[in-house]
């Protein structure tokens, strides 16, 4: 009898069991707060602080109020930053966050490692660290709610790699209704070819057309109510203007308004991300094959979600969870795609942004800010890689996946 190896998710479990229990007795000895903050983490003066919001903005709106402009009820008075359409199944009692919050947090790791599937000892370790980073726990311990967009991805490649494409593609759409962002994600659908993908896109292209229109002016709220963290705590393309104002504000006492100009931040990253894609796509683009890769998938999705916003500006680490959904296949090593100098860096770069905390040591901001930008470029050329060719016999027959 052939023994199978070790999955390595048993012990990417066993780094995500050991690493709680230090924090556990960190926590005992110091203090929930000056643990977090060991951890990389600052606190705001309670757990899971971003789960509030909703049944403020349900009391709000239940007064006749309406928390886009006003959120009273709300512990940091924070105005309402989400669509509605929220609240619908966000129903719950401030008295009820903590345990919604742990139980989105085991949730989520739950989910993380059912989405990686079997992985190589190596690959497990590597894994459990980049779910113990300092970026996954701000997500756990604000209780974002990119843990749930996160949790609807997950599900809705499962149910692509399984066949299911309708509810794939209906998991794929409501994640980018409750948050825009997840759009990118339908790229996914490109793995069977250009010609079977282009109805499920198109349709896709016309509801979430239809539903920012609808909803044009929530947008507009959601969009001005959306903070922003400081340098220290965030990516994006607008973090360096941040930065240099900080640092001129250091020195001399006034604001010199760098971040105003932040746009040319979003137009670099764009442009350096276009050519990087366009390299990798003219370098490695093949025929679309007939399976779903659920790790390509993954990989795709998060790849594109983490391109994306940092080309939009300035977001909360916490984001950074979903280039976890990609760690499979930048890990993999039985792969004949042509670029595997890239993975490798690729990979580094990722552990690299998770691990380089400015919270611990200032000057890791440098650090952090060299990785940011260099992933931009080489997850856009990988991503351009992974797409299929448009010309191709299987894609020409549009035979269905």
């Amino acid at each position: 009898m052939i023994s199978r190896p070790l999955d390595g998710r048993w012990l990417a479990a066993a780094v995500v069991v050991a690493y709680a229990l230090v924090f556990g007795m960190a926590v005992r000895a110091w203090g929930t707060d000056r643990a977090f903050l060991a951890a990389g983490v600052p606190t705001v003066g309670r757990h899971f602080s971003d789960l509030y919001v909703f049944p403020a903005a349900a009391t709000e709106f239940a007064h006749g109020g309406n928390p886009y402009l006003s959120n009273p009820t709300d512990p940091w008075q924070r105005t309402y930053n989400y669509p509605r359409v929220w609240l619908l199944f966000m129903r719950y009692s401030p008295a009820a966050v903590p345990l919604f919050g742990f139980g989105l947090a085991a949730a989520w790791l739950v989910i993380l490692g059912l989405s990686w599937g079997r992985l190589s000892p190596l690959q497990g370790l590597l894994a459990g660290a980049a779910a113990c980073s300092p970026p996954a726990m701000l997500a756990l311990e604000r209780g974002n709610s990119d843990l749930i967009i996160f949790l609807l991805l997950a599900a809705a490649l499962a149910g692509l790699a399984r066949g299911w494409r309708i509810a794939g593609w209906f998991g794929l759409f409501f994640a980018s209704v409750l948050k825009l962002y997840p759009a990118v994600s339908f790229a996914v659908l490109a793995q069977g070819g250009w010609r079977r993908a282009q109805g499920w896109l198109w349709a896709a292209v016309g509801g979430l057309g239809a539903w920012t229109l609808l909803n044009l002016d929530e947008i507009r709220a959601i969009a001005h109510n959306t903070p922003t963290g400081g340098p220290a705590i965030s990516y994006g393309s607008a973090v360096l203007f941040s930065i240099a104002d900080l640092l001129q504000q250091e020195r001399t006492g006034t604001w010199a308004g760098y971040s105003s100009h932040a746009w040319l931040g979003g137009a670099a990253a764009a442009l350096l991300a276009g050519l990087m894609a366009w390299v990798g796509f003219q370098r490695c683009s093949a025929a679309p094959t007939p399976a779903f890769d659920r790790a390509l998938a993954g990989f795709q999705a998060g790849a594109l979600v983490y391109i994306a916003t940092f080309i939009l500006g300035s977001n909360f680490a916490y984001r950074q969870i979903f280039l976890l959904l990609g760690l499979p296949w930048l890990l993999r090593r039985d792969d004949a795609f042509p670029l595997p100098q890239a993975r490798v860096a690729a990979a580094g770069g990722l552990f690299l942004l998770l691990w380089a905390n400015p919270q611990w040591w200032l000057p890791l901001i440098a650090l952090r800010e060299i990785a940011s930008w260099g992933l931009v470029a080489l997850l856009a050329c990988l991503v351009g890689g992974t797409l299929p060719s448009r010309a191709s016999p299987e894609d020409a027959a549009g035979n269905q996946v």
